[in-house]
């Protein structure tokens, strides 16, 4: 047999054993192969597209699959919020309740002009970095360290620095995917409703004098602020006001009372109208008087009362508590707050 016969050869069994590979690939493809899912493909086409990992998977795509296979709850991208999550139940065909839209919120007001600094820090400007080497720069260890990890992360461009070294959330562009929140090494951001109005604006679990030597606006955990809430809706837990978010009704009252100036807690409703009284319908029941926490509120029981202005904050408790209809609060216009 020469040389050309045993190329011909070769190349033909060759040619032979590739074809049979080939069969043996399509016929396992076939029988093995698994037919894509018609929900995960719905699904995948109405999602955003922002693989922000919000939903607690790494992409929209596996997200979409996690939903198909009933793994996964159909409301649970925050950036497609209420809206695409009914889209989803749809698809489903289950029924979604739609919970509230939630946006990043800053549990510390430690810019540099109001917490002490305790060393100087000129290694990588991050705040993980910094954390590593003593805990960062300023004096309260529970603060924010200023250096913008949160910035970096955001999918949205929602959060930028601020001139007191501050992260700024643009409660506009927030979709509350929650990256900040595990990207910060200090935990003071937080997810809230984006209807929240009143808050507190402070992560420290220190109190006192070990709080007022370092930070201006830091919670002393006094506790006044639980004692005046006619909710109960805060309770003292570690040296922090814990807030009930069922309970609260964002009256303010936390917020002004506060006796740390300015406020520790930040109240986006801020300045609220001041109540007022209709002579023609107050009949003197005094109900008004006894709800208001800050003696805004003169007369005695059985006659005409009327509002301090000086001294009323414009919590609106009069207004609840009148059983009249004598005591109104004009209606205010939101300030968006960046």
């Amino acid at each position: 047999m020469n040389i050309a016969t045993v190329v011909i050869v070769s190349l033909g069994a060759l040619g032979g054993l590739g074809l049979l590979m080939v069969g043996i690939l399509v016929i396992a493809n076939l029988k093995l192969s698994v037919k894509p899912n018609p929900l995960e493909e719905k699904i995948r086409d109405i999602l955003p597209g922002a693989n922000c990992g919000g939903c607690g998977y790494p992409g929209c795509e596996a997200f979409a699959a996690a939903v198909a296979r009933g793994d996964a709850p159909p409301d649970a991208c925050p950036v497609g919020g209420p809206s695409l999550a009914e889209q989803i139940g749809e698809i489903m065909g289950v029924e979604v309740g739609g919970g509230e839209p939630q946006v990043a919120f800053l549990m510390c007001q430690g810019g540099a002009d109001i917490v002490a600094q305790s060393a100087d820090y000129h290694g990588i400007r991050t705040c993980r970095a910094a954390n590593l080497l003593g805990g960062g720069t300023k004096a309260c260890a529970y603060g924010c360290m200023g250096f913008g990890d949160c910035c970096e992360v955001c999918p949205f461009d929602a959060i930028h620095m601020g001139p007191n070294g501050l992260p700024i959330v643009d409660r506009e562009k927030c979709t509350g995917c929650g990256i900040c929140v595990r990207e910060c090494p200090k935990n003071v951001l937080k997810l809230i409703p984006v209807s929240k109005e009143v808050y507190l604006a402070c992560n420290s679990l220190d109190k006192g004098k070990a709080v007022r030597d370092i930070c201006k606006v830091g919670c002393h955990a006094c506790s006044i602020c639980v004692k005046m809430c006619p909710y109960e809706a805060l309770e003292m837990i570690n040296n922090l006001p814990v807030m009930d978010m069922e309970k609260c009704t964002d009256c303010g009252i936390c917020y002004a009372k506060c006796p740390v100036k300015p406020s520790c807690y930040i109240d986006y409703a801020a300045p609220r109208p001041k109540a007022e009284i209709e002579p023609s319908k107050c009949d003197g029941n005094h109900a008004c008087s006894e709800a208001c926490k800050f003696k805004a509120i003169e007369g005695e029981k059985g006659s005409l009362h009327s509002i301090v202005p000086d001294k009323c904050v414009g919590c609106g408790e009069c207004v609840k508590a009148c059983p009249t209809g004598a005591c109104t609060q004009p209606a205010r216009t939101k300030v968006p707050v960046a």
